[in-house]
């Protein structure tokens, strides 16, 4: 699952703190925001690293902007009962973009090189 909202922190617990969550419109420039990925995995992959990466595309599918590659380190908290998969909460700082009014722009995520339809966050920009 990936979302937009205007601010977020992630804590030491691996709980998620989000304020203007989801939201579909914006102006341009765009200012300063989070993207937000919860990841689920096989308890059989928590201890290993996953590559993150995303990419911003405008309507036509041409890259406007991206992030850094980073990790997601899968790791299990107590409760998780053994044998269950694991939710892992990932936040990226996105700084302001100019884009253009009118267009509909799609932040799309690539975990370990795949991509899947719901790893998707769009926005329209308004005047």
């Amino acid at each position: 699952m990936v979302l937009l909202a205007h601010s977020g922190h992630l804590d030491n617990s691996g709980t998620l703190h989000a304020l203007g969550l989801g939201w579909t419109t914006s102006p341009s420039p765009t200012e300063q925001h989070v993207l937000i990925v919860f990841v689920e995995v096989a308890w059989s992959e928590t201890g290993q690293e996953f590559p993150i990466h995303a990419e911003l595309v405008d309507g036509d599918g041409a890259r406007v902007a991206q992030t850094e590659q980073s990790l997601i380190n899968a790791r299990r908290q107590q409760v998780h009962p053994e044998g269950t998969a694991v939710t892992i909460p990932f936040i990226a700082t996105i700084p302001p973009l100019n884009l253009t009014v009118g267009q509909r722009y799609q932040w799309r995520v690539t975990i370990a090189g795949q991509m899947h339809e719901d790893w998707l966050a769009g926005f329209t920009v308004t005047a």
